[in-house]
């Protein structure tokens, strides 16, 4: 079977926030993962399947830094050892383990790394650093699951001219059309999109009025599925300094070959105390994600089925190009990985 997973890179396992002292399911790359916290507070990731008889240990309970299979009772602890048999002469034979998986955590972010635990280096995270950064950002994040193929989400965000269309939250409302560029440096991929002297979108809009301004929209996407979305405007002709600020944080991480985990971010560097502004801004990320782009490419999914997007040689148009750029890259990283067993 051809691999369609780079596993020697970080994923996002779930933000800071959502992982406890309560065991937390999560199926990566379709490895079933039990997460949860030891009493000190850190993150711990095992393979969730118990080596008796495969019963998820996320079903279980936590005895201290140990996980308890609800089944049999038998104990783990963060190394994957067993230290507790409860049958018998309580003998623990050596193969009696489960496999861990290597964690960091930045930015309000649990990253997981899939490939050989040897491997893995926390400073390969991509600079997600304004996420966590809350003395000069606000933050509004959501998570939602996509039953679609994790590129397909990868596609609609690095093409934004589907938010003129499917966003009526989002769009700018007259003006020219926007100019696009693209750019490569090293293997991340920008997707840029800038709208000169134009009035802003209703996000805009509740930091600039009714102004006109120049806006961007640029996203920034590194394998194999995390992206940036520089979003802002400023006033006509003025440097990007002097304006707003509203990026989002966009990190995929594949379930299976046709669902997703998708975890998402708003922030702000305006009115970043105004925590009903937040929860304004939420409200507008789960409408346009969860509401507006998720059914779309749900759809998009169930109707070309099991079948790969470039067996069914789509059409390609002008706003393609970035997400066609992304595809070749990743494709290049897992073909060297699956060749050489290293993938950069």
């Amino acid at each position: 079977m051809t691999e369609i997973y780079l596993r020697k890179t970080w994923y996002v396992a779930a933000w800071s926030g959502d992982l406890g002292r309560q065991p937390l399911r999560r199926v990566f790359l379709e490895e079933p993962v039990v997460l949860y916290r030891n009493q000190n507070g850190d993150p711990i990731a095992l393979q969730d399947r118990c080596p008796h008889r495969f019963v998820p240990l996320s079903l279980g309970t936590l005895c201290g830094d140990d996980i308890q299979c609800a089944y049999h009772g038998l104990r783990f602890d963060g190394s994957g050892r067993c230290t507790l048999n409860p049958h018998g002469d309580k003998t623990i034979p050596e193969a009696l383990r489960v496999g861990t998986y290597r964690l960091a955590e930045r930015h309000g972010i649990v990253w997981i790394w899939m490939g050989d635990a040897a491997l893995a280096d926390a400073a390969a995270i991509p600079d997600f650093s304004i996420v966590g950064d809350s003395s000069r950002y606000a933050a509004a994040g959501g998570y939602t699951h996509v039953k679609a193929n994790y590129q397909l989400i990868t596609d609609n965000l690095l093409d934004l001219s589907h938010v003129e269309f499917l966003h009526p939250g989002l769009r700018t409302e007259g003006g020219h059309a926007p100019r696009l560029e693209l750019k490569q440096e090293g293997d991340t991929v920008w997707s840029m999109r800038y709208r000169d002297n134009v009035p802003p979108n209703q996000l805009l809009k509740m930091f600039w009025s009714d102004r006109l301004g120049d806006s961007r929209a640029h996203m920034r996407w590194d394998p194999p599925s995390l992206l940036m979305l520089d979003v802002g405007i400023t006033g006509v002709g003025r440097p990007v300094e002097e304006g707003v600020a509203v990026p989002s944080a966009h990190l995929l991480t594949p379930e299976t070959a046709r669902t997703t985990h998708y975890h998402w971010a708003f922030l702000r560097n305006a009115r970043i105390h105004d925590e009903a502004l937040t929860a304004t801004i939420k409200a507008l990320g789960n409408q346009a994600f969860d509401k507006e782009d998720k059914p779309i490419i749900e759809w998009q999914q169930a109707n070309m089925g099991t079948t790969d997007l470039a067996a069914l040689h789509p059409v390609l148009l002008q706003p393609d190009a970035p997400a066609a750029r992304a595809r070749r890259v990743l494709a290049q990283r897992i073909a060297q990985e699956r060749t050489t067993g290293v993938s950069a």
